[in-house]
C-alpha cells in the first residue's frame, strides 16, 4: 500500500532520485494517453498526479494552457526547475485546484486517493461540462514485467508472500479491475466512460552503470513491489535478491536496455 503520506514523504522522495528511470517507464503507456486526450491546444488542462512535470511538459508542447498538481513536494521542485506549466503542491482529491478546466489528464496517479469517489468527484467540479478525462492506470501486476518479472525470480528467497491488499487499497495496482474503477468514476459524476488495454515495452533502468542490467536490478531494488518486500532485509540477502534479478533480466537485455513488458488502461470520459 502507498499513501499519500508515503508520497509527502519517502516514496516522492525516492521516486524525486530515480526520475532518469521513471519517464522510460511510465512514458510509453503515458505517451498513448495523451494521444487519447485530442487536441489540446488553447485548452486548460489538468495534470492529477503530475510528478517531475513530464507529462505536464508533453501537454504544454502541443500548445495547452497546464497545470500540473502532485503532492510531493519533491517531485514538484523537480517540476518547477523545467518550467512550461504552472504547479499546484496540493492533495487533487480535497484542495483547492483552481480552474475551471477543459481537460483533466492522470499518468498512474489516479489510484492513491483514501476516498476515490469523494477525490474524482471534487476533480469533476473543477472541470467543465463536457471536459474530457483521461486516466492512464496500470492493469495486474502479473501483466507488468516491471513487478511480476523479479518478485517471480527471488520467490524462493523472499520467504512466505504476505496476502494482497484487499481490493481498491491504494497502491499501483489498485485500478487494474474495471470493475473496481469503472463504478467510482460513475458515482463521482463522470460520464461517457470507455476504456482499453494497452501494451508497450518500457525500459528498466537507473544511474550511469554501464551494465544495463546492473542499472535495471538498481531501479528494482529500489522502486515497484520487491524493493518493498526488500525493506529490512540484511545486505547479504538483498545481494543474493540482486543476483537472482540480474539472471532474470538477461532474457530481456535488448541491445543497450533491459525491456519488460507493460499493459495499462486507457480510461476516458467527460465531466
Amino acid at each position: 500500500m502507498v499513501n499519500k503520506l508515503d508520497w509527502q514523504g519517502s516514496v516522492g522522495k525516492e521516486w524525486s532520485k530515480r526520475m532518469d528511470g521513471l519517464d522510460p517507464l511510465l512514458g510509453p503507456v503515458g505517451d498513448m494517453g495523451i494521444t487519447a486526450l485530442g487536441n489540446v491546444a488553447a485548452k486548460r488542462v489538468l495534470d492529477v498526479g503530475c510528478g517531475a512535470g513530464s507529462t505536464s511538459r508533453a501537454l504544454a508542447s502541443l500548445a495547452a494552457n497546464v497545470t500540473g498538481v502532485d503532492i510531493s513536494q519533491d517531485l514538484l521542485a523537480l517540476a518547477k526547475q523545467q518550467g512550461a506549466a504552472d504547479y499546484i503542491l496540493a492533495n487533487a482529491a480535497v484542495d483547492p485546484l483552481g480552474g475551471p478546466y477543459d481537460a483533466v489528464f492522470s499518468r498512474c496517479g489516479a489510484m492513491f486517493f483514501d476516498d476515490a469517489v469523494a477525490g474524482w468527484a471534487h476533480i469533476r467540479n473543477a472541470t467543465v461540462q463536457g471536459g474530457n478525462l483521461v486516466i492512464v492506470c496500470w492493469c495486474a501486476a502479473q501483466e507488468n514485467g516491471w513487478a511480476s518479472i523479479p518478485i517471480k525470480a527471488a520467490a524462493s528467497l523472499l520467504g512466505e508472500m504476505p496476502p494482497p491488499p484487499p481490493a481498491g487499497t491504494p497502491g499501483p495496482f489498485a485500478w487494474a479491475d474495471p470493475g473496481f474503477f469503472a463504478p467510482i468514476l460513475e458515482n463521482a459524476g463522470w460520464n461517457n466512460l470507455a476504456w482499453r488495454a494497452v501494451e508497450a515495452h518500457a525500459v528498466l533502468t537507473t544511474g550511469d552503470d554501464p551494465d544495463p542490467v546492473a542499472r535495471a536490478v538498481q531501479f528494482t531494488l529500489r522502486i515497484g513491489p520487491l524493493a518493498r518486500r526488500l525493506e529490512g532485509m540484511p545486505p547479504e540477502k538483498r545481494t543474493e535478491i540482486a543476483q537472482v534479478v540480474a539472471a532474470a533480466y538477461q532474457e530481456y537485455l535488448d541491445g543497450d536496455a533491459v525491456r519488460v513488458p507493460t499493459k495499462a488502461w486507457i480510461i476516458t470520459g467527460n465531466a
